[in-house]
C-alpha cells in the first residue's frame, strides 16, 4: 500500500489478470471438451480457422516442412493459450475501469458482453457450419436456425462462465483498502497476492480437468523392413502398415472425426437426376474394385515420409453418381464435403474415371477413423489433398469450386510431381566394398520407368534396378550396389525418370503452392 493508504496500481492489475486467465483456462477447456454442443469442439475448430486464415500460408507452409507433425498441435494449443491470455488482459482491463471497481454486477455484466460479443463475431459462422457437418454425417438434418442458436447458446454459456469466475476470483485476489493506513492491516503483501493467485488458478485448473482428461497417443515410429533386394537394407515395405501410413488432416491433433458407420449417410445432391442418400451398407453392396495406391502430401518435402502405398477397396464413384442419375451436362467438377468442415473437389473427367474410388477397406480392414471412416476418395495421380476423407456430401456443380487448401493459396491441380528418395542410411562403408543404396520414386498415375543415381553431383549417372510397381498408381523401390573408388565424402543424388519419358525436375522448388521438386541427396563418408 502506498502512502496516501490506496492499493497500489500493479497489484490491482495483476489480481484482474489472474482472475480473467483462470476464466480463460476454463473457457479454453469447455471449448477443447465441446461442452454445451454436443461433445464436438466446434467453437475451439473455428477458432482454429481464424487463426489459420490470419497466419500467411507461406509461414504455416513453412512451419509443417520444418516441425512436420508437431506444427499443428504446436500451433493449435498456442491458439487456446492466446485465448487464455487474451481473457486475461480483459480481465486487466476490467479491474482497471474505474467505473466497475466498486459494482461487482457491472463488471461481471461487461465481462460477460466483452467476452461473448468477439467470440461469436469470429466463430459463429463456422462453428455452425461445423456443428452441421458432423450432425449430418450422424444422420442428423438439422435446420440453420436450430444450429446457429445451439452454437449461440453454447458461446453465451462460455461467457457466462468467465464473467463469474472473473468476478469471483477478483473479489477473492483484490487487495482491500482500510479505513486507515495502519503497518497490522497492510497484510496483503505482495507475497499473499501471488499465493491467492496460486490457489485460484490452481482451483480452476483443478475444476477443468474434471470436465476431461485429454489422451495422447506418440505417432508411431516407421520401421523400414528388408526387401527382396536381398543386400540392400533400409527399403521400406512395398504395402505400408496401416499403423504406419502417414496421417494428414486440417485438423489439430485428437480433433479428427469419429462417426458412427450406423447412422452415417452419404448424401448425392447438386447437378443430379436424383438426389440420393445412402447408408453404409448402401456403398458397400456396389460391384467393388480392390488395388494398390499409393498417396503423397502436397506439403511433403524433398525426402519427406509423408508418403506411403496401401491396398485399397471400394465403389467407382461414377457408379455412385449413376444411382443419382448422373452428373448433369453443366457439371465442370464434383465436390465433396466432410464431417470435419472440408471441402474439395475435382474435375468431371477425374471423378468419371473407372479408377477413381470411394473407399471403405484399407489393407483388407475397414478404414480407420484417423483414414476417413466410414469413406474417403481415392482419385488417381493427385496429391493427398484431393482425397478427402470422412465424405458426407457428393456433389456434382457447374462453376469452379474450390476446396479448402485451395482458398488458402495451395493449387487447385493438385497433380503429383515425379519424385525419387533414398531410404536406405549407410555406415562404415569402404573403399572397393558393396554399399548398398535405394529407396522409393513415384509419379502418381505416371508411373515410373527408370532410376538413376550419381556419385559426381551429376556429371554421370548410373542406372539402379526398379522393382516392378504392384499396380498403375504405386510407388516402386528401387535399388544399387556401387561401390565407392575412393576414400572421401561422397554426396549422392537420385532422379527418377516417368512413365511418359519425362525426367524429374532438378529446380529446386518449396512445397508450396504446387508439391516440392528437387533432387533428393544423401552423404556417404567412406573409409579405407
Amino acid at each position: 500500500m502506498n502512502a496516501s493508504g490506496t492499493i497500489p496500481a500493479r497489484r490491482t492489475a495483476l489480481a484482474g489478470f489472474v482472475a480473467g486467465a483462470a476464466g480463460g483456462v476454463v473457457v479454453a477447456v469447455m471449448l477443447v471438451v465441446g461442452l454445451f454442443t454436443g461433445g464436438m469442439p466446434v467453437i475451439a475448430l473455428a477458432l482454429w480457422e481464424r487463426a489459420l486464415r490470419v497466419l500467411p500460408f507461406q509461414v504455416f507452409g513453412f512451419l509443417i516442412v520444418q516441425l512436420k507433425f508437431l506444427a499443428k498441435p504446436l500451433a493449435f494449443w498456442g491458439m487456446l493459450v492466446s485465448v487464455v491470455i487474451g481473457l486475461g488482459v480483459l480481465g486487466l482491463v476490467l479491474t482497471r475501469w474505474r467505473a466497475l471497481r466498486v459494482r461487482p454486477l457491472r463488471s461481471a455484466v461487461a465481462a460477460f458482453a466483452l467476452s461473448f460479443l468477439p467470440l461469436t463475431a469470429l466463430t459463429l459462422g463456422p462453428a455452425s457450419d461445423f456443428l452441421q457437418a458432423r450432425l449430418e454425417a450422424e444422420g442428423v438434418s438439422p435446420t440453420a436456425a436450430g444450429i446457429a442458436g445451439q452454437v449461440l447458446l453454447a458461446l453465451s454459456l462460455y461467457a457466462l462462465a468467465f464473467s463469474v469466475i472473473f468476478t469471483v476470483g477478483r473479489r477473492l485476489l483484490q487487495p482491500r483498502e482500510p479505513a486507515a493506513p495502519s503497518a497490522s492491516d497492510s497484510s496483503m503483501t505482495r507475497r499473499e497476492l501471488l499465493h491467492r493467485s496460486v490457489v485460484v488458478v490452481g482451483g480452476m485448473l483443478a475444476g477443468s480437468m474434471l470436465a476431461r482428461v485429454v489422451s495422447t497417443a506418440a505417432r508411431p515410429v516407421v520401421a523400414l523392413a528388408q526387401s527382396v533386394f536381398q543386400k540392400i537394407k533400409g527399403l521400406p515395405p512395398e504395402i505400408t502398415p496401416t499403423k504406419e501410413f502417414y496421417i494428414v488432416s486440417k485438423n489439430p491433433f485428437g480433433f479428427d472425426p469419429v462417426l458412427d458407420a450406423a447412422k452415417w449417410s452419404l448424401e448425392i445432391g447438386g447437378l443430379v437426376g436424383k438426389p440420393q442418400r445412402l447408408a453404409y451398407q448402401d456403398v458397400k453392396a456396389l460391384p467393388a474394385v480392390e488395388r494398390f495406391h499409393t498417396l503423397e502430401c502436397i506439403s511433403n518435402e524433398v525426402g519427406g515420409d509423408l508418403i506411403s502405398n496401401a491396398r485399397w477397396k471400394g465403389a467407382r464413384l461414377r457408379d455412385l453418381l449413376a444411382l443419382a442419375g448422373g452428373a448433369g451436362p453443366k457439371t465442370t467438377k464434383v465436390a465433396f464435403r466432410c464431417a470435419d468442415g472440408y471441402t474439395e473437389s475435382i474435375p468431371l473427367p477425374a471423378a468419371l474415371d473407372p479408377d477413381t474410388l470411394v473407399v471403405y477397406e484399407m489393407n483388407a480392414e475397414p478404414l480407420t477413423p484417423k483414414h476417413g471412416f466410414p469413406v474417403r476418395l481415392l482419385v488417381p495421380g493427385y496429391f493427398g489433398m484431393k482425397n478427402p476423407k470422412w465424405i458426407t456430401k457428393i456433389e456434382p456443380v457447374d462453376y469452379n469450386f474450390l476446396g479448402y487448401w485451395e482458398r488458402s493459396g495451395w493449387t487447385d491441380d493438385a497433380v503429383v510431381q515425379t519424385m525419387s528418395k533414398f531410404t536406405t542410411r549407410v555406415t562404415g562403408a569402404r573403399v572397393g566394398e558393396e554399399v548398398g543404396i535405394g529407396g522409393v520414386a513415384y509419379a502418381g498415375s505416371r508411373g515410373i520407368r527408370d532410376v538413376e543415381f550419381s556419385a559426381d553431383d551429376g556429371r554421370t549417372w548410373i542406372p539402379a534396378a526398379v522393382k516392378p510397381a504392384l499396380g498403375p498408381y504405386t510407388w516402386v523401390l528401387w535399388g544399387a550396389l556401387w561401390k565407392p573408388p575412393a576414400a572421401v565424402d561422397y554426396t549422392l543424388s537420385v532422379r527418377a525418370r516417368d512413365g511418359a519419358g519425362r525426367l524429374q525436375t532438378a529446380a529446386e522448388t518449396a512445397t508450396l503452392p504446387s508439391g516440392a521438386t528437387g533432387y533428393h541427396r544423401l552423404r556417404i563418408r567412406v573409409g579405407r
